[in-house]
């Protein structure tokens, strides 16, 4: 097929990486596919409000890049596909249905559905087709109008590999800090584990981003945002713990923090880690009555990787995986340290689920085998051309 594929390149602006590319462009053109890469820039638009007056001028014009894209491409050689990962402030509906109705067959990729669907309910009906990562977001877009197909993520074992490198830490996380995630370090660090952190947002001062801003404002402006806050549902007293947390970390633990890696460094980290550690909670919903959580795509990456992977416990994770003979999961952070502290201590444990995790990975979960049965299944419709 010759494929249109409009999608970021780095999973956030201020990271260099090719992540992105890695997994939803290159395995499609492992699996013999003509696919265009779209080089305009996608990231700024993710952090745009869709209903802000700013956002229409930016919007449009984003609009007519793409449409003029798509459609010299296809005077050039017929599209068979346009494949994108776009939201509502990307483009408008109408600009979607003409690329549907005179190109090719549309679909969008988007995650972080279960928190963030809001960015996308606009224009999900107007596309052919919509993939969503995250079982619970499917019937939101069913309800939109919009046509759902449940698409998990995945990993390439092109990228995501075993290597031969040392084994350097106990325990490792990459990732944004936010969340309990700096809770999470700080319990590891305090339970004797040698645990290191790297991402976006967490070697800092120790004041904090906006703590200066607080203490100028003073006590009763902060009593204030705490109030505030209640009357969302939000918890202060959760957000001040989580401050306080990372204020621990990096106090007492300042070598267990570290800034975003290189995408070549990213995959060693795996290898290089005696456990891999992943955090399911979303935004800061675990200072609410309803904790939301969704498998992300380290999950796949992880075990990819070769890594022994330990995660959150979450139910839609066992449609993936064995919990306890390819991957563990942990329900509290109590229970995170004592598991930890458990494989550390038995390797050959901690070896076997490492490689049946690795091999269910292989056999299950990579990008060829979400797109070929996605592929199939449309061509089955007769939304593609057969072949």
């Amino acid at each position: 097929m010759r494929i249109f594929l409009a999608i970021p390149i780095s999973p956030h602006p201020d990271i260099h990486s090719s992540i992105w590319k890695a997994n939803l462009h290159d395995p499609l053109v492992e699996m013999g596919h003509e696919v265009l890469l779209w080089g305009e820039d996608l990231l700024p638009y993710y952090d745009y409000d869709p209903a802000a007056a700013s956002t229409v001028p930016l919007r449009a014009g984003f609009s007519e890049r793409l449409v003029a894209a798509v459609e010299a491409a296809h005077r050039e050689h017929p599209l068979d596909l346009v494949l994108t990962y776009l939201c509502d402030s990307h483009v408008v509906p109408e600009a979607v249905t003409q690329l549907r109705d005179r190109v090719a067959p549309t679909i969008n990729f988007f995650c972080n559905n279960v928190h963030q669907f809001h960015l996308v309910r606009r224009i999900s009906p107007s596309f052919t087709a919509c993939l969503v990562p995250e079982r619970e977001a499917l019937e939101r877009y069913r309800v939109a109008g919009a046509r759902a197909i449940y698409f998990p993520m995945a990993a390439s074992p092109a990228i995501y590999r075993p290597l031969d490198v040392p084994q350097t830490y106990e325990a490792s996380f990459a990732g944004q800090r936010y969340a309990d995630r700096a809770a999470g370090i700080l319990a590891l660090r305090q339970g004797g584990v040698d645990a290191h952190v790297f991402g976006v947002g967490w070697p800092t001062t120790m004041s904090g981003a906006g703590d200066g801003e607080a203490r100028r404002q003073g006590p009763l402006a902060g009593a204030g945002r705490a109030l505030a806050a209640s009357l969302r549902g939000r918890n202060p007293l959760i957000a001040a713990r989580d401050r306080m947390a990372w204020r621990t970390l990096c106090a007492d633990h300042p070598g267990s923090v570290h800034g975003p890696l290189p995408d070549e460094e990213y995959v060693a980290l795996f290898s290089r880690s005696a456990i891999s550690l992943g955090f399911l909670v979303i935004g800061d919903s675990h200072r609410t009555w309803r904790t939301l959580r969704q498998v992300r795509l380290r999950e796949f990456e992880g075990p990819m990787a070769g890594a022994f992977y330990m995660t959150g416990w979450f139910d839609e994770l066992r449609e993936h995986y064995e919990i306890g003979r390819e991957i563990v999961c942990y329900r509290s952070h109590s229970e995170l340290v004592d598991l930890c502290r458990h494989y550390l201590a038995h390797p050959e444990e901690r070896e076997r689920i490492r490689r049946a995790g690795h091999e269910r990975a292989l056999r299950s979960h990579t990008w060829r085998h979400r797109f070929g049965r996605m592929f199939d299944m449309l061509r089955d419709e007769g939304v593609l051309r057969a072949g």
